[in-house]
């Protein structure tokens, strides 16, 4: 880049940075109401289809095929294994080539996943799909990645509630068609999985906007160039305040996968429930996220701020984990998932928005992918440990009998614990990242 160029270019990257967020959205001929819709569809259809099959999985592994309830645990933990060594793959690729791409690649493997396992006759099978369905689990941290693009930090959070709030509505029905029909043949609801899988291979193909165009990435290159930002170092987004947040949100996602990732083996063996009765139980939770997520953590941001409702969500946390033993009945474990999910709303929201404001717009996918291998290293942990105390059923601490329940709530509330000293340490330091909340809807809904 010569002289004249590099003034031009100076000059350009001033005016584009006084740009607001719609102009420069507009400089690139994406419409946010239109990428959010078919984003939002897309996701929807995701969820729908992981969310039929999820819940019946334990079930059929230890029936049909006379699986333990730890290797249940490794068969969750192998999906997640895989999803931790390509999800910042796909978030990487993205920032690179922009998201479309790698979306629609993410999508054709998660078909031949869910063909897989509609065709399975051994654990073996189901395990291969679960193995499959994580190296092609790139489609969230795009997605994410997707929001990033078309947001700022004055609406990150929202429209990131809205994100997990579309999710649980794929939850919501999922559960209960997956019930419904697994009841009749634990099959179907993978084959419609696999339908639902190629509409949204369809929607991406025929609607969806590239929110990362190659002008974009170059100018953004350019720019950090300019700017002194550009590093040969490989992780040099990386930095403290991102590995704080990393940290902070493994530790949420070691909790609450804890005691999620069980839910369905739980509720047929402490309380003797069936797929159907399974079935609409997840869509109950899923009912709260979208509760949540949806319709409250918009308003609740604004009157409170992110600061109050992170260590609101933080004590409801405690109270969730410490109870957790304690339901004996199953209508109790209806009344438990309402704070429960409004906890994990919150906290997963705020921490990873957060996470977000310590990188470039070109970084926003890898971290992404990396926060994607948060959960998956969480889901690589919690359900071995999870279901390893539901095989024991009981141990002998210091002359008292814990059962696996019990068990649970100790290693939920000490993850708890240590992130509640990074949150503190987060909000001593970083306190201009969690002031009250000025938010306006960009798009989508509004």
């Amino acid at each position: 880049m010569n002289v004249d160029d590099k003034a031009d270019f100076m000059n350009s990257s001033q005016f584009n940075l006084e740009m607001s967020l719609e102009e420069k959205l507009r400089k690139y001929n994406i419409n946010p109401r239109a990428a959010f819709f078919t984003i939002f569809l897309c996701i929807i259809i995701d969820i729908l289809g992981y969310s039929m099959i999820l819940p019946l999985l334990p079930i059929v592994a230890t029936q049909t095929f006379g699986a333990s309830s730890f290797l249940v645990g490794i068969m969750i933990a192998s999906n997640a294994l895989a999803t931790f060594i390509f999800a910042p793959l796909w978030g990487r690729l993205s920032d690179k080539v922009g998201r479309r791409g790698p979306l629609l690649l993410s999508q054709f493997g998660t078909f031949a996943a869910f063909l897989i396992l509609g065709f399975s006759n051994s654990i073996s099978n189901i395990f291969l799909s679960r193995v499959l369905d994580g190296i092609f689990g790139g489609q969230i941290p795009v997605i994410r990645a997707f929001v990033t693009d078309i947001t700022d930090e004055k609406t990150r959070s929202s429209q990131m509630g809205r994100f997990a709030a579309v999710m649980a509505l794929g939850m919501i029905v999922g559960p209960s068609i997956g019930g419904l029909v697994g009841s009749v043949n634990w099959r179907y609801p993978a084959y419609i999985a696999s339908a639902l899988s190629i509409i949204s291979i369809i929607l991406t193909l025929r609607f969806l906007i590239e929110t990362m165009p190659k002008e974009r990435i170059q100018e953004i290159k350019k720019r950090k160039e300019m700017n002194g930002k550009t590093s040969k170092k490989r992780f040099s987004y990386l930095n403290r305040l991102v590995v704080l947040r990393l940290n902070e949100l493994l530790l949420f996602a070691i909790a609450f996968n804890m005691i999620f990732s069980t839910f369905a083996l739980v509720l047929n063996l402490r309380y003797g429930l069936d797929i159907g009765m399974i079935g609409i139980f997840t869509t109950f939770a899923g009912f709260n996220m979208i509760l949540f997520g949806g319709i409250l953590m918009k308003p609740l941001t604004k009157r409170f701020g992110e600061k109050v409702l992170l260590l609101f969500s933080l004590s409801i946390a405690y109270v969730c984990f410490i109870s957790y033993p304690f339901l004996n009945e199953a209508w109790l474990l209806f009344v438990y998932v309402i704070p429960f999910m409004f906890m994990q709303i919150v906290l997963r929201t705020i921490i990873f928005t957060n996470l977000s404001k310590g990188v470039e717009e070109d970084e926003q996918g890898v971290v992404s992918g990396w926060a994607s291998n948060m959960f998956s290293i969480s889901q690589i942990i919690s359900p071995i440990i999870g279901y390893w105390y539901l095989d024991i059923q009981q141990v002998e601490l210091g002359g008292y009998i814990l059962d696996a329940y019990f068990l649970m709530a100790l290693t939920c509330t000490l993850a708890i614990c240590i992130l509640t000293v990074l949150i503190l340490f987060d909000l001593k330091n970083h306190p201009e990242h969690f002031q009250q909340a000025d938010i306006k809807q960009v798009s989508f809904g509004t």
